[in-house]
């Protein structure tokens, strides 16, 4: 800051031109204060940054409970389907919105670690630098509006779809808050879709096939199994278990679709992949 001062003074003494004593004075405090704001806003940073960092560990503790305790509940072969079904439904909502949450909160951390990367950059000037240079003042960035949550239930939904699609942690956590509402309404199959194809458009099939199952399993809502994404499900499924190695489940998954599926665009899709799997030959009778 004190060498670009110079140089400024250096280059009007250069052009016959020389500032009052009171004009360098004034341009010095106007220095020091643009040193107090970037020092200040380098520890802002630094703090937000030891926060997020803080989140992080926490949130990855709940997931894993949350996951452990599903987990278990799967396992569990005494209780009723009913029980079972409902608490199920609730623990995956959960964890959809803590899977959101912990991907903000390192979204966030990035962008702060960005942040404080340039500032501590030689070169890099503080936001107001334009002022103490005669020029127009940088302008100041908005926070994020928050997002207005609608109270009916389809334009909620709808909403969740367009985050997940736009915005994949933000619809995430969206999404939990909606199947915490409504976990067993005919409107859920498709928000359990739509997060198993944001996993799988990360490629994260295990995540995608978690979401993908919610809607084929013998105890969820009958609307789920009978819906339109029921057919998609499966289809993007089969692709999954493709992907890990798991052959005989994806053609399995191709199978259900022609069978339970037939007159759906997926069945039409399944038909044709279901040629490149060797079918097992029966044995013959005696």
């Amino acid at each position: 800051m004190r060498q670009m001062t110079f140089l400024a003074l250096l280059a009007l003494t250069a052009a016959g031109c020389f500032y009052p004593a009171e004009r360098g004075k004034m341009l010095e405090e106007r220095l020091d204060r643009l040193e107090a704001d970037n020092r200040e806003l380098e520890s802002a940073l630094q703090a937000q940054k030891e926060r997020l960092e803080a989140q992080i560990p926490k949130l990855d503790a709940q997931v894993a409970l949350v996951k452990q305790t599903l987990d278990a509940l799967d396992k569990s072969a005494r209780r009723t389907g009913a029980d079972i079904g409902i608490q199920v439904e609730q623990l995956q909502a959960d964890l959809a919105t803590l899977r959101g949450k912990l991907e903000e909160s390192v979204f966030k951390l990035t962008e702060v670690q960005t942040a404080l990367a340039e500032l501590k950059e030689p070169g890099t000037k503080p936001a107001t630098a334009g002022a103490a240079q005669g020029g127009e003042p940088a302008p100041v960035e908005k926070k994020p509006e928050p997002i207005e949550k609608p109270t009916d239930k389809k334009a909620f939904a709808d909403l969740v779809v367009k985050r997940l699609q736009e915005a994949p942690a933000e619809g995430r956590s969206l999404a939990g808050e909606w199947l915490r509402k409504y976990p067993t309404d005919a409107l859920a199959a498709r928000i359990h879709y739509e997060l198993g194809a944001s996993y799988f458009a990360e490629k994260n099939c295990r995540g995608a096939l978690a979401e993908f199952g919610t809607l084929i399993k013998p105890d969820a809502p009958k609307s789920f199994a009978k819906s339109e994404w029921a057919p998609e499900a499966l289809l993007k499924s089969s692709e999954c278990f493709d992907a890990l190695k798991m052959r005989e489940e994806a053609r399995l998954a191709l199978e259900e679709i022609v069978n339970t599926y037939p007159k759906s665009p997926a069945a039409k899709t399944a038909k044709a992949k279901l040629t490149s799997y060797k079918t097992p030959k029966k044995g013959k009778g005696r």
